[in-house]
Protein backbone atom coordinates (compact mmCIF):
# COMPACT_ATOMS: atom_id res chain seq x y z
CA UNK A 1 0.00 0.00 0.00
CA UNK A 2 1.30 3.32 -1.27
CA UNK A 3 1.31 5.61 1.85
CA UNK A 4 3.07 8.86 1.06
CA UNK A 5 0.80 11.21 -0.90
CA UNK A 6 3.71 12.71 -2.78
CA UNK A 7 4.72 9.36 -4.29
CA UNK A 8 0.96 8.35 -5.07
CA UNK A 9 0.12 11.48 -6.56
CA UNK A 10 3.27 10.75 -8.90
CA UNK A 11 2.67 7.42 -9.39
CA UNK A 12 -1.20 8.39 -10.74
CA UNK A 13 0.41 10.73 -13.06
CA UNK A 14 2.16 7.57 -14.46
CA UNK A 15 1.54 7.81 -18.17
CA UNK A 16 2.55 6.75 -21.69
CA UNK A 17 3.33 2.50 -22.38
CA UNK A 18 6.40 2.47 -24.06
CA UNK A 19 6.25 -0.81 -26.56
CA UNK A 20 9.15 -3.03 -25.80
CA UNK A 21 9.30 -5.74 -28.54
CA UNK A 22 10.95 -9.23 -27.45
CA UNK A 23 12.39 -11.65 -29.06
CA UNK A 24 14.27 -14.74 -28.55
CA UNK A 25 17.48 -15.52 -30.93
CA UNK A 26 15.78 -18.08 -33.79
CA UNK A 27 12.47 -17.43 -32.36
CA UNK A 28 9.30 -15.66 -33.43
CA UNK A 29 8.95 -12.31 -31.76
CA UNK A 30 7.19 -12.26 -28.65
CA UNK A 31 3.93 -10.04 -28.50
CA UNK A 32 5.14 -6.40 -27.45
CA UNK A 33 4.75 -5.75 -23.95
CA UNK A 34 3.86 -2.72 -22.27
CA UNK A 35 6.15 -1.01 -19.66
CA UNK A 36 4.74 2.16 -17.75
CA UNK A 37 7.02 5.35 -17.92
CA UNK A 38 6.61 7.61 -15.06
CA UNK A 39 5.78 11.36 -15.81
CA UNK A 40 8.91 13.02 -13.72
CA UNK A 41 7.22 13.92 -10.47
CA UNK A 42 6.49 17.85 -10.27
CA UNK A 43 7.53 20.49 -7.33
CA UNK A 44 6.51 19.29 -3.96
CA UNK A 45 6.15 23.00 -3.29
CA UNK A 46 5.85 26.09 -5.51
CA UNK A 47 5.34 30.14 -5.23
CA UNK A 48 5.21 32.25 -8.09
CA UNK A 49 6.59 35.58 -5.81
CA UNK A 50 5.42 37.75 -8.82
CA UNK A 51 2.01 38.90 -10.11
CA UNK A 52 1.04 39.40 -13.76
CA UNK A 53 -2.45 39.34 -15.19
CA UNK A 54 -4.45 36.00 -13.43
CA UNK A 55 -2.04 36.10 -10.77
CA UNK A 56 -2.93 38.71 -7.47
CA UNK A 57 -0.60 39.42 -4.65
CA UNK A 58 -2.35 36.99 -2.55
CA UNK A 59 -1.77 34.04 -5.13
CA UNK A 60 1.58 34.79 -5.57
CA UNK A 61 2.50 33.73 -2.26
CA UNK A 62 0.25 30.88 -2.54
CA UNK A 63 1.55 27.13 -2.56
CA UNK A 64 0.53 26.26 -6.02
CA UNK A 65 1.23 22.75 -5.24
CA UNK A 66 -0.81 22.26 -2.01
CA UNK A 67 -1.64 18.66 -3.39
CA UNK A 68 1.75 17.28 -3.74
CA UNK A 69 3.74 18.21 -0.66
CA UNK A 70 1.02 19.88 1.21
CA UNK A 71 -0.27 23.22 1.33
CA UNK A 72 2.53 25.62 2.60
CA UNK A 73 2.17 29.25 1.69
CA UNK A 74 5.07 31.73 1.93
CA UNK A 75 3.93 34.24 4.84
CA UNK A 76 5.72 37.23 6.57
CA UNK A 77 5.98 41.03 6.61
CA UNK A 78 8.28 43.71 5.57
CA UNK A 79 8.22 42.61 2.13
CA UNK A 80 7.73 45.52 -0.68
CA UNK A 81 5.88 44.44 -4.48
CA UNK A 82 8.10 46.02 -6.88
CA UNK A 83 6.53 46.81 -10.16
CA UNK A 84 7.62 45.80 -13.74
CA UNK A 85 11.01 43.96 -11.93
CA UNK A 86 10.74 41.06 -14.35
CA UNK A 87 8.05 41.15 -16.34
CA UNK A 88 6.52 44.15 -17.33
CA UNK A 89 2.77 44.91 -16.52
CA UNK A 90 3.65 42.59 -13.23
CA UNK A 91 4.85 43.25 -9.79
CA UNK A 92 7.81 40.93 -8.10
CA UNK A 93 8.49 40.36 -4.45
CA UNK A 94 11.25 43.03 -2.85
CA UNK A 95 13.60 42.64 -0.27
CA UNK A 96 15.17 45.59 1.70
CA UNK A 97 18.60 43.49 2.71
CA UNK A 98 18.07 44.32 6.64
CA UNK A 99 14.16 43.16 8.08
CA UNK A 100 11.98 41.45 5.04
CA UNK A 101 11.31 37.81 4.88
CA UNK A 102 9.20 35.13 4.23
CA UNK A 103 8.85 32.13 5.52
CA UNK A 104 6.91 28.37 5.04
CA UNK A 105 6.15 25.54 7.44
CA UNK A 106 8.96 23.01 8.59
CA UNK A 107 7.78 20.28 6.27
CA UNK A 108 8.16 22.25 3.30
CA UNK A 109 12.28 20.90 3.09
CA UNK A 110 13.33 18.18 4.44
CA UNK A 111 17.54 19.04 4.03
CA UNK A 112 18.47 15.65 5.41
CA UNK A 113 16.66 13.81 2.36
CA UNK A 114 17.21 14.09 -1.59
CA UNK A 115 15.77 17.16 -2.93
CA UNK A 116 15.97 20.40 -5.01
CA UNK A 117 15.46 24.05 -4.98
CA UNK A 118 15.02 26.39 -7.87
CA UNK A 119 14.33 30.13 -7.86
CA UNK A 120 14.75 33.12 -10.15
CA UNK A 121 17.08 35.58 -8.47
CA UNK A 122 17.82 39.17 -9.00
CA UNK A 123 20.71 40.71 -6.56
CA UNK A 124 20.85 44.61 -6.46
CA UNK A 125 23.43 44.80 -3.67
CA UNK A 126 26.80 42.97 -3.16
CA UNK A 127 28.49 44.97 -0.37
CA UNK A 128 27.46 42.18 1.83
CA UNK A 129 27.00 38.14 1.60
CA UNK A 130 23.65 37.90 0.67
CA UNK A 131 21.23 34.60 1.28
CA UNK A 132 18.07 34.88 -0.91
CA UNK A 133 16.79 30.80 0.81
CA UNK A 134 17.69 29.08 4.15
CA UNK A 135 16.17 26.26 6.23
CA UNK A 136 16.61 27.20 10.04
CA UNK A 137 17.60 24.90 12.33
CA UNK A 138 19.00 24.76 16.11
CA UNK A 139 22.45 26.28 16.24
CA UNK A 140 22.41 27.39 12.39
CA UNK A 141 21.15 26.60 8.95
CA UNK A 142 20.78 23.68 7.57
CA UNK A 143 21.15 24.85 4.40
CA UNK A 144 21.95 28.41 2.72
CA UNK A 145 22.22 29.42 -0.85
CA UNK A 146 23.16 33.15 -2.02
CA UNK A 147 25.96 35.49 -2.38
CA UNK A 148 29.16 34.85 -1.02
CA UNK A 149 30.94 38.33 -0.72
CA UNK A 150 34.31 36.93 -0.14
CA UNK A 151 34.83 35.16 -3.16
CA UNK A 152 32.29 36.53 -5.43
CA UNK A 153 30.26 34.11 -6.12
CA UNK A 154 26.76 32.26 -5.59
CA UNK A 155 27.44 29.51 -3.25
CA UNK A 156 25.06 26.90 -1.66
CA UNK A 157 26.27 25.58 1.79
CA UNK A 158 25.08 22.16 3.85
CA UNK A 159 26.52 21.86 7.76
CA UNK A 160 26.98 18.25 9.19
CA UNK A 161 25.32 18.95 12.25
CA UNK A 162 22.40 21.80 13.32
CA UNK A 163 24.91 22.73 16.49
CA UNK A 164 27.77 24.86 15.83
CA UNK A 165 30.87 23.39 14.21
CA UNK A 166 31.18 20.04 12.11
CA UNK A 167 31.75 19.86 8.52
CA UNK A 168 30.20 22.50 6.48
CA UNK A 169 29.75 20.71 2.25
CA UNK A 170 29.82 24.59 -0.10
CA UNK A 171 29.30 24.17 -3.61
CA UNK A 172 30.53 27.67 -5.24
CA UNK A 173 29.52 29.09 -8.84
CA UNK A 174 32.47 29.48 -11.76
CA UNK A 175 30.28 32.51 -13.13
CA UNK A 176 30.67 35.90 -11.43
CA UNK A 177 26.72 37.28 -10.51
CA UNK A 178 25.75 39.58 -12.61
CA UNK A 179 24.30 42.59 -10.38
CA UNK A 180 20.59 43.41 -11.48
CA UNK A 181 20.17 40.66 -13.78
CA UNK A 182 18.17 38.06 -13.71
CA UNK A 183 20.03 34.24 -12.70
CA UNK A 184 18.34 31.40 -12.45
CA UNK A 185 20.03 29.20 -9.17
CA UNK A 186 19.43 25.82 -7.97
CA UNK A 187 20.73 23.45 -5.65
CA UNK A 188 20.45 19.83 -5.91
CA UNK A 189 21.09 17.32 -2.75
CA UNK A 190 21.53 13.76 -3.67
CA UNK A 191 20.97 12.09 -0.15
CA UNK A 192 22.39 8.44 -1.82
CA UNK A 193 25.51 9.70 -3.55
CA UNK A 194 25.72 12.10 -1.17
CA UNK A 195 26.56 15.51 -3.59
CA UNK A 196 25.63 18.77 -3.19
CA UNK A 197 25.44 20.68 -6.87
CA UNK A 198 24.94 24.10 -7.52
CA UNK A 199 22.99 25.28 -11.11
CA UNK A 200 23.17 28.55 -12.39
CA UNK A 201 21.20 29.07 -15.58
CA UNK A 202 20.39 25.67 -15.94
CA UNK A 203 24.42 24.75 -15.80
CA UNK A 204 26.15 22.20 -13.13
CA UNK A 205 28.36 24.75 -12.50
CA UNK A 206 29.89 23.24 -8.63
CA UNK A 207 29.13 19.70 -7.26
CA UNK A 208 30.81 18.63 -3.88
CA UNK A 209 31.36 15.12 -2.88
CA UNK A 210 30.78 13.44 0.93
CA UNK A 211 27.88 15.21 1.86
CA UNK A 212 26.97 14.84 5.14
CA UNK A 213 23.54 16.77 6.03
CA UNK A 214 21.20 16.88 8.70
CA UNK A 215 17.44 18.18 8.82
CA UNK A 216 16.32 19.94 12.14
CA UNK A 217 12.37 19.00 11.86
CA UNK A 218 11.25 21.98 13.61
CA UNK A 219 12.88 24.59 11.41
CA UNK A 220 11.16 26.85 9.09
CA UNK A 221 11.84 27.50 5.01
CA UNK A 222 13.46 30.99 5.24
CA UNK A 223 12.85 33.30 1.81
CA UNK A 224 15.07 36.30 2.42
CA UNK A 225 17.32 35.49 4.71
CA UNK A 226 19.65 33.15 6.28
CA UNK A 227 20.43 33.26 9.73
CA UNK A 228 22.55 36.67 9.67
CA UNK A 229 22.47 37.78 5.87
CA UNK A 230 19.94 38.80 4.36
CA UNK A 231 19.05 39.20 0.54
CA UNK A 232 18.61 42.49 -1.44
CA UNK A 233 16.61 42.37 -4.43
CA UNK A 234 13.69 40.47 -5.99
CA UNK A 235 12.85 36.59 -6.31
CA UNK A 236 10.30 34.91 -8.22
CA UNK A 237 9.06 31.39 -9.23
CA UNK A 238 10.73 29.79 -6.64
CA UNK A 239 10.03 25.55 -6.17
CA UNK A 240 11.19 22.86 -4.40
CA UNK A 241 10.94 19.06 -5.22
CA UNK A 242 11.51 15.68 -3.22
CA UNK A 243 14.38 14.48 -6.02
CA UNK A 244 17.25 15.43 -7.87
CA UNK A 245 16.94 17.67 -11.22
CA UNK A 246 18.26 16.89 -14.56
CA UNK A 247 19.21 18.82 -17.61
CA UNK A 248 15.47 18.35 -19.02
CA UNK A 249 14.18 20.17 -16.09
CA UNK A 250 15.99 23.37 -17.37
CA UNK A 251 15.14 23.20 -20.86
CA UNK A 252 12.00 21.38 -21.11
CA UNK A 253 11.01 17.93 -21.50
CA UNK A 254 10.08 16.71 -24.92
CA UNK A 255 7.38 13.82 -25.57
CA UNK A 256 9.60 12.06 -27.63
CA UNK A 257 12.25 11.32 -24.49
CA UNK A 258 11.62 8.51 -23.03
CA UNK A 259 12.14 9.27 -19.80
CA UNK A 260 9.40 12.02 -20.35
CA UNK A 261 6.87 9.93 -19.77
CA UNK A 262 5.43 11.06 -22.91
CA UNK A 263 5.04 14.75 -21.85
CA UNK A 264 5.88 18.12 -22.78
CA UNK A 265 7.17 20.23 -20.14
CA UNK A 266 8.68 23.49 -19.83
CA UNK A 267 11.79 24.02 -18.52
CA UNK A 268 13.40 25.97 -15.69
CA UNK A 269 15.13 28.62 -17.71
CA UNK A 270 12.56 28.93 -20.34
CA UNK A 271 11.39 32.65 -21.55
CA UNK A 272 8.10 33.72 -20.49
CA UNK A 273 6.56 34.74 -23.97
CA UNK A 274 5.16 38.40 -23.08
CA UNK A 275 3.65 39.06 -26.61
CA UNK A 276 1.73 36.82 -29.18
CA UNK A 277 0.22 38.42 -32.47
CA UNK A 278 -0.56 35.92 -35.28
CA UNK A 279 -3.08 38.85 -36.78
CA UNK A 280 -5.57 36.37 -37.05
CA UNK A 281 -8.08 39.30 -35.88
CA UNK A 282 -6.56 42.34 -37.06
CA UNK A 283 -8.63 44.77 -38.51
CA UNK A 284 -7.11 46.97 -41.24
CA UNK A 285 -7.03 50.40 -40.92
CA UNK A 286 -8.84 52.47 -42.79
CA UNK A 287 -8.92 56.14 -41.21
CA UNK A 288 -7.13 56.65 -37.71
CA UNK A 289 -9.62 59.27 -36.67
CA UNK A 290 -12.78 56.92 -36.11
CA UNK A 291 -13.17 56.44 -32.48
CA UNK A 292 -12.93 52.77 -31.97
CA UNK A 293 -10.56 51.07 -30.04
CA UNK A 294 -11.62 48.17 -32.23
CA UNK A 295 -10.23 49.53 -35.48
CA UNK A 296 -6.83 49.63 -36.46
CA UNK A 297 -5.51 47.10 -34.31
CA UNK A 298 -4.26 43.92 -33.90
CA UNK A 299 -5.07 42.09 -30.37
CA UNK A 300 -2.45 39.94 -28.41
CA UNK A 301 -2.91 36.26 -27.81
CA UNK A 302 -1.18 36.14 -24.31
CA UNK A 303 -2.80 37.33 -20.80
CA UNK A 304 -0.74 40.97 -21.01
CA UNK A 305 -3.33 42.21 -23.81
CA UNK A 306 -1.01 44.56 -25.54
CA UNK A 307 -2.51 45.19 -28.82
CA UNK A 308 -0.32 46.46 -31.99
CA UNK A 309 -2.30 49.69 -33.11
CA UNK A 310 -1.68 50.34 -36.80
CA UNK A 311 -1.10 53.49 -38.58
CA UNK A 312 -3.73 54.93 -41.55
CA UNK A 313 -3.15 52.31 -44.24
CA UNK A 314 -2.00 49.33 -42.88
CA UNK A 315 -3.99 46.29 -44.86
CA UNK A 316 -4.22 42.76 -43.42
CA UNK A 317 -3.81 39.93 -45.89
CA UNK A 318 -3.13 36.64 -46.29
CA UNK A 319 0.36 36.14 -44.98
CA UNK A 320 2.83 32.66 -44.00
CA UNK A 321 -0.24 30.96 -42.72
CA UNK A 322 -3.82 32.76 -41.91
CA UNK A 323 -3.53 36.33 -42.44
CA UNK A 324 -0.35 38.90 -42.17
CA UNK A 325 0.37 42.96 -41.60
CA UNK A 326 0.84 44.40 -45.30
CA UNK A 327 2.75 47.65 -44.81
CA UNK A 328 3.89 49.95 -47.51
CA UNK A 329 3.71 53.42 -48.67
CA UNK A 330 -0.20 53.84 -49.97
CA UNK A 331 -3.29 53.48 -48.68
CA UNK A 332 -4.89 49.63 -49.55
CA UNK A 333 -8.35 51.20 -50.56
CA UNK A 334 -8.99 49.89 -53.81
CA UNK A 335 -11.89 52.58 -54.65
CA UNK A 336 -11.18 55.49 -56.66
CA UNK A 337 -14.35 57.27 -55.48
CA UNK A 338 -13.07 56.77 -51.70
CA UNK A 339 -11.54 59.76 -50.32
CA UNK A 340 -7.79 58.02 -48.98
CA UNK A 341 -7.93 56.20 -52.73
CA UNK A 342 -4.23 56.52 -53.63
CA UNK A 343 -3.24 58.59 -50.38
CA UNK A 344 0.55 58.33 -49.64
CA UNK A 345 1.25 56.70 -46.09
CA UNK A 346 3.84 56.23 -43.62
CA UNK A 347 2.87 52.40 -42.26
CA UNK A 348 3.88 50.67 -39.26
CA UNK A 349 2.38 49.30 -36.24
CA UNK A 350 3.52 50.02 -32.15
CA UNK A 351 2.44 48.35 -28.83
CA UNK A 352 0.12 49.81 -26.86
CA UNK A 353 -0.94 48.83 -23.34
CA UNK A 354 -4.57 49.69 -21.79
CA UNK A 355 -5.57 52.28 -18.83
CA UNK A 356 -9.03 51.62 -17.45
CA UNK A 357 -11.98 49.44 -18.49
CA UNK A 358 -14.61 49.86 -21.08
CA UNK A 359 -16.27 52.29 -21.77
CA UNK A 360 -13.42 54.73 -20.29
CA UNK A 361 -10.75 52.59 -21.27
CA UNK A 362 -7.75 54.12 -23.27
CA UNK A 363 -4.70 52.55 -25.21
CA UNK A 364 -1.18 54.28 -24.86
CA UNK A 365 2.07 53.35 -26.31
CA UNK A 366 3.99 50.77 -24.03
CA UNK A 367 7.06 48.37 -24.33
CA UNK A 368 6.46 44.84 -24.26
CA UNK A 369 10.30 43.72 -23.13
CA UNK A 370 12.87 44.82 -20.20
CA UNK A 371 15.62 45.67 -22.76
CA UNK A 372 17.81 46.00 -19.68
CA UNK A 373 17.61 41.60 -19.56
CA UNK A 374 17.82 39.13 -22.16
CA UNK A 375 14.76 39.37 -24.21
CA UNK A 376 13.85 37.53 -27.54
CA UNK A 377 11.81 38.47 -30.49
CA UNK A 378 10.62 35.95 -33.54
CA UNK A 379 8.98 36.45 -36.51
CA UNK A 380 8.02 35.40 -40.21
CA UNK A 381 8.71 38.09 -42.58
CA UNK A 382 9.04 38.80 -46.75
CA UNK A 383 9.85 42.09 -48.16
CA UNK A 384 10.46 44.18 -51.45
CA UNK A 385 14.27 44.22 -51.62
CA UNK A 386 14.15 47.40 -54.23
CA UNK A 387 13.21 49.37 -51.34
CA UNK A 388 16.52 49.88 -49.55
CA UNK A 389 17.33 49.13 -46.06
CA UNK A 390 14.09 48.23 -43.86
CA UNK A 391 13.62 47.60 -40.69
CA UNK A 392 11.45 44.14 -38.99
CA UNK A 393 11.31 45.28 -35.28
CA UNK A 394 12.62 47.22 -32.92
CA UNK A 395 11.66 48.56 -29.28
CA UNK A 396 11.64 52.63 -29.32
CA UNK A 397 13.64 54.57 -26.53
CA UNK A 398 13.37 58.92 -26.09
CA UNK A 399 16.74 58.55 -27.61
CA UNK A 400 16.86 56.03 -30.59
CA UNK A 401 16.48 51.94 -30.07
CA UNK A 402 17.47 49.24 -28.52
CA UNK A 403 17.33 47.08 -30.88
CA UNK A 404 16.87 46.55 -34.50
CA UNK A 405 16.50 43.32 -36.77
CA UNK A 406 16.42 44.55 -40.24
CA UNK A 407 17.40 43.75 -43.57
CA UNK A 408 19.99 45.35 -45.50
CA UNK A 409 21.14 45.63 -49.31
CA UNK A 410 24.25 44.67 -48.82
CA UNK A 411 26.83 41.84 -50.43
CA UNK A 412 23.36 40.68 -52.28
CA UNK A 413 21.33 40.98 -49.10
CA UNK A 414 21.65 40.57 -45.61
CA UNK A 415 19.70 40.28 -42.62
CA UNK A 416 20.77 42.36 -38.91
CA UNK A 417 20.48 42.18 -35.62
CA UNK A 418 21.95 45.18 -34.16
CA UNK A 419 22.53 46.14 -30.35
CA UNK A 420 23.30 49.79 -30.27
CA UNK A 421 25.38 50.53 -27.49
CA UNK A 422 24.86 54.58 -28.11
CA UNK A 423 21.38 54.42 -28.98
CA UNK A 424 20.88 58.08 -30.69
CA UNK A 425 23.33 56.86 -33.45
CA UNK A 426 22.64 54.69 -36.69
CA UNK A 427 25.73 53.31 -36.83
CA UNK A 428 28.72 53.23 -34.85
CA UNK A 429 31.55 50.98 -33.88
CA UNK A 430 29.98 50.72 -30.38
CA UNK A 431 26.92 48.78 -32.02
CA UNK A 432 26.75 45.09 -31.81
CA UNK A 433 25.67 43.67 -35.40
CA UNK A 434 24.91 40.51 -36.14
CA UNK A 435 24.48 39.48 -39.90
CA UNK A 436 23.45 36.49 -42.26
CA UNK A 437 22.89 36.45 -45.82
CA UNK A 438 19.34 37.38 -47.26
CA UNK A 439 19.41 36.43 -51.24
CA UNK A 440 15.59 35.81 -50.74
CA UNK A 441 14.35 38.21 -48.56
CA UNK A 442 11.10 38.53 -51.27
CA UNK A 443 10.04 35.08 -49.85
CA UNK A 444 8.95 34.05 -46.33
CA UNK A 445 11.64 33.56 -43.86
CA UNK A 446 11.57 33.64 -40.00
CA UNK A 447 13.85 35.47 -37.96
CA UNK A 448 14.84 35.14 -34.25
CA UNK A 449 16.60 37.44 -32.62
CA UNK A 450 17.85 36.76 -29.03
CA UNK A 451 19.88 39.48 -26.70
CA UNK A 452 21.36 37.41 -23.46
CA UNK A 453 22.05 39.89 -21.01
CA UNK A 454 23.94 37.46 -18.56
CA UNK A 455 26.21 36.43 -21.23
CA UNK A 456 26.70 39.14 -23.11
CA UNK A 457 26.37 38.05 -26.31
CA UNK A 458 23.84 38.56 -29.53
CA UNK A 459 22.49 36.00 -31.89
CA UNK A 460 20.47 35.58 -34.87
CA UNK A 461 18.38 32.56 -36.38
CA UNK A 462 17.02 32.39 -39.96
CA UNK A 463 14.36 29.65 -40.42
CA UNK A 464 15.23 27.66 -37.25
CA UNK A 465 18.72 27.54 -37.18
CA UNK A 466 21.55 29.31 -35.96
CA UNK A 467 23.08 32.57 -38.45
CA UNK A 468 25.82 34.08 -36.57
CA UNK A 469 26.32 35.16 -32.88
CA UNK A 470 28.39 38.00 -31.93
CA UNK A 471 29.60 39.11 -28.26
CA UNK A 472 28.09 42.15 -27.04
CA UNK A 473 30.18 45.67 -27.33
CA UNK A 474 32.42 46.25 -24.21
CA UNK A 475 30.56 49.84 -24.51
CA UNK A 476 26.82 47.81 -24.15
CA UNK A 477 25.76 48.28 -20.53
CA UNK A 478 22.17 47.00 -19.51
CA UNK A 479 19.70 49.82 -20.52
CA UNK A 480 15.55 50.17 -20.60
CA UNK A 481 14.22 51.04 -23.46
CA UNK A 482 10.90 52.80 -22.73
CA UNK A 483 8.98 53.13 -25.89
CA UNK A 484 6.96 50.72 -27.46
CA UNK A 485 7.77 47.57 -29.57
CA UNK A 486 7.18 48.86 -32.86
CA UNK A 487 6.96 46.44 -36.39
CA UNK A 488 8.02 48.20 -39.94
CA UNK A 489 10.52 50.94 -38.92
CA UNK A 490 12.82 51.66 -36.56
CA UNK A 491 13.99 55.19 -34.72
CA UNK A 492 17.30 56.99 -35.01
CA UNK A 493 18.72 60.48 -33.47
CA UNK A 494 17.46 62.07 -37.14
CA UNK A 495 14.35 60.24 -36.30
CA UNK A 496 12.30 57.05 -37.89
CA UNK A 497 13.52 55.18 -40.50
CA UNK A 498 13.78 52.35 -42.48
CA UNK A 499 10.32 51.99 -43.23
CA UNK A 500 9.22 48.59 -44.42
CA UNK A 501 7.37 47.35 -48.06
CA UNK A 502 6.29 43.85 -47.30
CA UNK A 503 4.50 41.40 -44.80
CA UNK A 504 5.00 40.31 -41.16
CA UNK A 505 3.71 37.26 -39.45
CA UNK A 506 3.22 35.48 -36.23
CA UNK A 507 5.44 37.55 -34.12
CA UNK A 508 6.85 36.79 -30.59
CA UNK A 509 8.30 38.23 -27.65
CA UNK A 510 9.63 36.45 -24.95
CA UNK A 511 11.27 38.00 -21.33
CA UNK A 512 14.81 35.61 -21.73
CA UNK A 513 16.79 34.17 -23.81
CA UNK A 514 15.53 31.66 -26.51
CA UNK A 515 18.25 28.55 -27.15
CA UNK A 516 18.63 27.32 -30.39
CA UNK A 517 15.94 23.73 -29.18
CA UNK A 518 13.31 26.48 -28.59
CA UNK A 519 13.41 28.79 -32.06
CA UNK A 520 13.78 25.55 -33.79
CA UNK A 521 10.95 24.39 -31.89
CA UNK A 522 8.78 27.68 -32.91
CA UNK A 523 9.66 27.38 -36.16
CA UNK A 524 8.86 23.90 -36.21
CA UNK A 525 5.31 25.17 -34.90
CA UNK A 526 5.02 27.61 -37.18
CA UNK A 527 6.40 26.19 -40.62
CA UNK A 528 3.92 25.30 -43.59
Amino acid sequence: MITNRSAALRLAAACAAVLLPLAGAGTAAAAPRAVTVARPSPPTGGWHLQTYPGITQAQALADWQPAVGGDTPLTGSGIAWQDDARLLGGQTVAFDGASSYLTASPTTLNTAGTFSLAAWVRLTDTSASRVFVSKAGSGQATLSVGYDRATGRWQAQMPSKTGRGGKVSTARSTSVPKTGLWTHLAVVHDATAHTLTLWVDGVAEATVAKVKAVNDPTGVMRVGRGDTAWWQGNLAEMRVYDRTLVSQDFTGWSADDPASGGFSEPGLVQPVQVGRWDFEAAVVCYDVTIDDPTLCSAPDGTPFDRQLTLTQGVDVVAGHRGSALALDDTHWIDDPYDPHYGESTREYARTQAKLGDWPDQVWRDAPVLRTDQSFSVSTWVRLDPARGAQTVLSQDSADGNAFRLAWEPVDGGRWVFAVPADPAAPAKASTTYVTAPAPSADQWHQLAAVLDATHRQARLYVDGAPAGAADLNAAWQPRQADGPLLVGRVTFAAGPAEWLYGLVDDLGAYQGALSAADVQAVFANQRV
